[in-house]
């Protein structure tokens, strides 16, 4: 067992008196390309980064069910006939959804104490949340012995944020963690709802930046940029029928100069930019060209930059200094919603650089910025299944 599960598993026996049946893991998510284009029915490149959400899970037979979450030390309960949504229970919620969805299921639950762990950033456009939910998912499936299909789990995991909390989830996070393998960046379209992998170089590695800047200021700067091009979108649809923004072309905003407003015309242009990026860079990966994946993610961040607007100062100048490490390929922006890490990829030699940028970033912006070196990790697995009865 890793030092993590361990940690999870006496976290739980700490809380309960008695070590969970089962664990469950789920990665969180980092964007290479294609952040902020799933409403378009989009392309993107993603990875399952180091940091985890653990879920770990034991029966009770008294009807009720017991939430605990280390990195909030908050308790949260709930009768079994009771798994409803309240805004009070916050991270439970997320759980609570997962359940009322495997009693709809046929599920005979008769109580459960449940245990959340986790290193994935929170509130930095990490997925942290369909981790969450995910890892629910792949407990219960492990405990209850419901041997349901990993699309079937993604699909639990992807109901109890859209369906149970009321929130508008796609399916590029989940896809990633419900399939992608270790050591493989994931391509998905997220019109057909397709992944494809492909092993990343054996030279190169990727490296999470997290900037520490609250994420409050990307919340709504990326709300409005999203907003803006939906309403780009109805402009462009009016009497031509539904449509989604991919389905238009950089001359169909051209033709629109004037009746367009500008703003929303640049960050359209982003988008389509941007999908076409993710094209090209699935092109290179295949070939092999992983410079050209690099030279990509600074043009993607140039344009989030610019045409997009959803970075900031603090961003700018760590992705800035990143990109003139020597070995280092590419770095940008990443995190949709929150947006307030930066993703990069490079040679090993290159990361023992990164020190004096930290320290220097900190004098200047009074953050403290995490650099996390990693190889792309596996999707979602039960890292401690139940014991057979009998």
């Amino acid at each position: 067992m890793t030092s993590k599960l361990l940690s999870c598993r006496e976290t739980h026996a700490k809380e309960y008196g008695s070590f969970p049946a089962v664990v469950a893991s789920a990665p969180g998510k980092l964007g290479l390309l294609g952040d902020f284009t799933e409403f378009a029915h989009g392309l993107s490149v993603n990875a399952a980064i180091l940091q985890r959400v653990w879920v770990a899970v034991a029966p009770r037979s008294d009807h009720l069910v017991r939430f605990f979450s280390r990195e909030y030390n908050e308790r949260k309960k709930a009768s079994v006939s009771g798994l409803k949504f309240r805004k009070e229970d916050r991270w439970a919620n997320y759980s609570k959804g997962v359940l009322s969805a495997f009693v709809q299921h046929g599920v005979e639950l008769e109580g459960l104490d449940l245990t959340v762990c986790g290193d994935v950033p929170q509130s930095a456009g990490l997925s942290s949340s369909q981790a969450l939910c995910l890892a629910t998912a792949a407990a219960l499936d492990a405990l209850f012995q419901t041997q349901l299909k990993p699309e079937e789990l993604m699909r639990i995991a992807q109901g109890a944020e859209t369906s149970f909390l009321g929130l508008p989830t796609g399916l590029t996070s989940l896809s990633l963690q419900t399939h992608v393998q270790e050591n493989q960046l994931y391509f998905y379209d997220a019109r057909t709802q397709k992944g494809e992998q492909r092993t990343l170089g054996n030279d190169w590695e990727l490296a999470l930046v997290n900037s520490r800047v609250p994420s409050i200021s990307f919340d709504s700067s990326a709300r409005w940029a999203r907003e803006e091009c939906e309403s780009c979108l109805r402009i462009l649809n009016s009497g031509r029928g539904s449509k989604f923004l991919r389905d238009y072309t950089k001359a169909d905003l051209r033709e629109r100069v004037g009746t367009l407003p500008e703003s929303a015309r640049r960050r359209s242009l982003h988008v389509l930019d941007e999908i076409a990026r993710v094209s090209e860079a699935r092109e290179l990966w295949q070939a092999g060209d992983w410079p050209g994946l690099g030279r990509l993610m600074n043009r993607s961040h140039e344009s989030l930059r610019d045409l997009f607007e959803v970075s900031c100062p603090e961003i700018d100048w760590l992705v800035k200094r990143l990109q003139e490490i020597d070995g280092l390929l590419g770095a940008r922006l990443t995190g949709e919603d929150s947006g307030a890490c930066v993703v990069a990829l490079g040679a090993p030699s290159g990361w023992s650089r990164f020190k004096p940028i930290s320290e220097e970033y900190e004098r200047i912006f009074g953050f403290k910025a995490e650099l996390t070196v990693f190889r792309p990790q596996e999707g979602v697995r039960v890292d401690q299944k139940p014991v057979p009865l009998g």
